[in-house]
């Protein structure tokens, strides 16, 4: 899960106009779409209709949005089953982070052999409940600094 170079495209300034214009014509016509079909067609004149998912279509919204304000995109695939260094990468945390979390029981993980799996589903869970703890730490410290006039 690693990011290499070879998955991170960096747009130009013409794949950001590009993608500026394709994202008014997809979110104009297509902003509440359950079922959609993309037109594909070709500099050589082949064209063809192809179903895209949902959440595809979301997908493409954002990646069509983050290359409108020239922010590098990258999609990366993730395993129903992670590693503890995937799992850590994910969370932004080393392994042996993820390993203590393990054996303390706040992220259920079952062995393979020798190695460790956690579910991607517990890892997002952990994650989204450390995000909000972490907020909700940063909201006091910055209610106590306003009311310490700091």
């Amino acid at each position: 899960m690693k990011l290499s170079p070879k998955r991170l495209v960096v747009p130009t300034p013409g794949d950001s106009k590009l993608a500026r214009e394709a994202l008014q014509k997809l979110t104009a016509r297509h902003s509440r779409a359950h079922r959609a079909s993309l037109y594909l067609s070709t500099a050589s004149g082949s064209a063809e209709r192809a179903p895209v998912p949902e959440r595809a279509l979301e997908l493409l919204t954002e990646i069509l949005r983050q290359t409108a304000e020239g922010n590098a995109v990258a999609v990366l695939p993730v395993a129903q089953e992670l590693t503890t260094q995937q799992a850590a990468d994910l969370m932004n945390v080393s392994r042996p982070f993820v390993i203590s979390l393990v054996e303390k029981g706040d992220l259920p993980a079952r062995k393979v052999g020798s190695h460790r799996r956690i579910s991607l589903a517990a890892v997002l869970a952990f994650k989204s409940k450390a995000d909000a703890e972490r907020d909700k730490a940063l909201d006091f410290l910055a209610a106590q600094s306003q009311d310490l006039k700091l």
